[in-house]
């Protein structure tokens, strides 16, 4: 439904290209595709804790189901004409949906100013996509989508893959955040008939292990760990109700993974 969208900013972008520099056309083109990414990224915040599925019918209002048109799915643009209001029905809908298009598009834009039009940048903006997806899940429904993770944690091992030409560093990685995430929720952990459940947090520092790899991980954790510091204090000053552990772990993995600490 966006294809027209899509289209003309990327002749936009191509314009600016030939008009003013590549480097402009590169930030517009990643502005654009991040924004359509961030669309994506809001239909999956809405239809997965809900349990639908992402192929289920055109794009609709949450409110009255009311099918939506090209205008309504515009992009950051298209929420301000309407000021965060269904067309149809009048309903609110949230600002963190607008939040998530612009955020992703901004990390998109980072991905290409730091590495360019390259394989790192399609995998490290599509785990960010993924990243912000189950941070803004876990925000507004307060849970860890587990599909959301899977895919993350997959588009991170093929990321470590890619650069180290072998799968035992994001095992070690992995290895090492699963402990980590265990040691420190150990209370959370318990026995369900002959297995043994695993804190949704352990989770995400074991996803982080996965991404990062045997050595990157425990900068990323203590990158992590600072991040949480600091939301905990801004949470107690604007009297939040909790902090989702998914946020500072995810923008922990963005972080190093654009600024290494230790070259990959």
């Amino acid at each position: 439904m966006l294809t027209r969208y899509f289209l003309t900013g990327l002749f936009i972008a191509a314009l600016a290209a030939l008009v003013i520099g590549p480097i402009t056309g590169g930030i517009l083109a990643s502005i654009v595709f991040g924004f359509m990414a961030g669309n994506f990224a809001c239909s999956l915040v809405h239809r997965l804790p809900r349990g639908k599925s992402i192929l289920e019918n055109a794009p609709y209002c949450g409110a009255c189901a009311h099918p939506l048109s090209e205008a309504d799915l515009l992009p950051v643009i298209g929420a301000l004409l309407l000021k965060h209001k269904c067309r149809y029905c009048g309903t609110p809908f949230p600002h963190s949906h607008t939040g998530t298009e612009i955020l992703i598009g901004l990390l998109f834009t980072a991905c290409y100013m730091r590495l360019g039009f390259s394989q790192d940048y399609i995998l490290v903006a599509l785990l960010g996509t993924f990243l912000v997806t189950l941070a803004a899940i876990e925000i507004n429904d307060k849970r860890i989508m587990m599909p959301v993770l899977l895919t993350a944690m997959v588009t991170g091992m093929i990321y470590r893959t890619a650069h180290d030409g072998e799968i035992y560093n994001f095992l070690q990685g992995g290895l090492y955040g699963l402990f980590i995430g265990a040691a420190v929720w150990h209370k959370q952990i318990k026995r369900v008939a002959h297995t043994y459940t695993l804190p949704e947090n352990a989770k995400l520092t074991a996803m982080a292990g996965l991404c990062m790899g045997a050595i990157s991980v425990w900068p990323t954790l203590a990158l992590a760990t600072v991040f949480y510091g600091v939301l905990w204090l801004i949470g107690r000053i604007l009297k939040w109700e909790r902090v989702p552990v998914s946020v500072p772990v995810g923008l922990a993995i963005i972080v190093v993974m654009l600024f290494p600490v230790i070259p990959a």
